[in-house]
This record gives C-alpha cells, structure tokens and sequence, in this order.
C-alpha cells in the first residue's frame, strides 16, 4: 500500500465511522449501539497496527490465512449462532459477530495478492460457506472481487475461482432470505432521510469515501489488490442499498468496521511483496487499459453535472 493510499483509506474509514457514530446518536439509537461501534473502530485500529508490526505478509502466510479463514466461514455456516435459517453469526458474550463481514474481505485481497492452487481452493471453499449460510450479499462480493481479480489476471486460477463463486451466487438467489430489517443496521441508506435531509445525505459521504481512495492513486501505481479492495466495499455498499442487508461502517455492526481496517494490512505495494511461487502473480500490477478507461470514465459520470 503506497504511503498516500495507506493514509487516505484509514481517514476515510475513520471519517466514515464517525458519521455512522454521528448519526446513530442523531436516530436516538440505544447508547449500546453507540459504545460497540466505538469500541470496534478502537478494536480494528489496534489490531491493524498489531498485525502490521507482528506479522509479515509472506505468500505462506497470506495462503495459510485465506485457508484457514474459509474453513472458520464454513464452521459459521455449519455450526454458527441462526436466524430465520440464515446461519450467519458467532455469539461472543451479548454480541453478534458476522464473521464474513471480517474475513471476506481479507480473503478476496489475499487471491488478489496470490492467485495459486491454494488461494483459489480458499475463494472456493468461502463461496461455499456462503450459499450454505446463505448469505447473497456476501456471496455476491466475493464474485465482484474475485472477477475483477480474474479480468486483470486471467489464469486458471483466476478463471477457475470466478465460476464456483458466480454458481454459488446464484445458488443464494434461489434460497430463502427471510431475514427481517434490523433498525439501525439494514435500509438506513434511505430510512436516514426521514432524521433530516443532511444526515441522510452524510451517510453517503460516508459509504462513498471507503471507496474514494483508488481515484485519488496515479494512474501507474493502480493495482488488482487496489480494484479488489474498492470492489469489496462498494459491493456491500450496494447490497445495503438494495436489499435488508448491513450497512457496512456507516451502520451499527462492530464486524465490518474491524473488518475495513484489518483489510488495510493485506493491501501492500507489489515492490514489498515476495516473489510469488505461481507465474500468474508475477505479473505487472498497473492497471489495464481497458479497466483504467472505465474506471476513468465512471469517475467522470459521477462528477459531470446534471
């Protein structure tokens, strides 16, 4: 992660966090929701700083950690805490962990840094656990982050991982997903307007800067680990907007908010990382021409006036 990337997305996530802060205090949400989203934004910070120092990022460990975290996202969907037939969460005291919302992520941006056999059996296996939870948000940004990873890094891997997440995206579309609103967390996108125009208008401030970061990189030093990671976030900002699913950092839920800023350690400069063992990683990291003229023009379609 360049220097000016690594600072923009964590004050982006911490001024996001703050405006969902801000607004569940406005909304009259319980104090409760306000200390946990607190806390989790302190909790993330420090764990982000712990592994930063203590761990460093190798091919192995970025593999054994992809593993090991589908195999605890399938122990969620086999034996986590459900609801409504959704078995989404690990019961920590009080407290409702999503622990898709944490690992997910680092999962797809460990495949964008290593695309191997074990990578790609990881992305498999976490799909999985997702049409097994079902969990169609979820599954659905996983698919997002691993074909961006596929078009700017087409391999077997690559192409392999995108087919088992596309299917069980689709699986997820033909199961039930009878999961009520939850005040606070799902639909707020627009339930934040009736509070007042300007907190409903902050609330996409704030989902937008955890993507923003990307567009203010030069064009050269635009990686797949950068695209995967804005992937990841805009999908599950996209899902909140369509569907009765978690806000993510704007919203109550400690999980995404340790989650966004533990995914800042996997994003890292290509000239820091190892040589990768597979050939497909040891690819020029630039963006392509035809993804730089689409992100470029999609940038232009948002600011242009009406």
């Amino acid at each position: 992660m360049t220097d000016r990337f690594a600072v923009l997305t964590f004050f982006s996530g911490l001024m996001a966090c703050l405006i969902g802060l801000i607004y569940l205090f406005v909304s009259g949400a319980p104090l409760t929701m306000i200390t946990v989203n607190g806390a989790a934004l302190l909790i993330g910070i420090l764990l982000a700083i712990a592994v930063k120092l203590s761990v460093r990022l190798t091919n192995s460990f970025v593999t054994l950690f992809a593993i090991i975290g589908s195999l605890s996202l399938f122990a969620t969907a086999t034996l986590g805490y459900a609801i409504e037939d959704a078995r989404r969460w690990v019961l920590m005291g009080p407290f409702f962990i999503q622990t898709s919302l944490i690992l997910l992520p680092l999962i797809a941006l460990s495949f964008a840094r290593i695309q191997s056999f074990w990578t790609m059996l990881a992305v498999i296996a976490a799909s999985f656990a997702m049409a097994v939870q079902p969990d169609r948000a979820m599954a659905a940004m996983l698919f997002a982050a691993v074909a961006v990873t596929c078009w700017m890094r087409p391999s077997k891997w690559t192409f392999t991982a995108s087919i088992f997440c596309a299917i069980a995206f689709l699986a997820t579309l033909f199961l039930p997903d009878r999961l009520p609103a939850v005040p606070f967390v799902d639909h707020i996108l627009w339930t934040a307007f009736d509070v007042n125009i300007m907190v409903g208008l902050s609330l996409w401030i704030g989902c937008l800067a955890l993507i923003c970061p990307i567009f203010f990189l030069p064009r050269n030093e635009r990686t797949v680990i950068h695209f995967t990671f804005a992937t990841c976030w805009f999908a599950l900002i996209a899902a909140a907007a369509m569907g009765a699913y978690p806000t993510p950092i704007v919203g109550y839920g400690a999980s995404a908010i340790i989650g966004y800023f533990l995914s800042l350690i996997f994003v890292q400069p290509a000239a820091r990382m190892h040589p990768a063992v597979d050939s497909d990683t040891t690819r020029s990291p630039v963006t392509p021409p035809h993804l730089d003229r689409l992100l470029t023009s999609s940038a232009a379609s948002v600011v242009r006036p009406a």
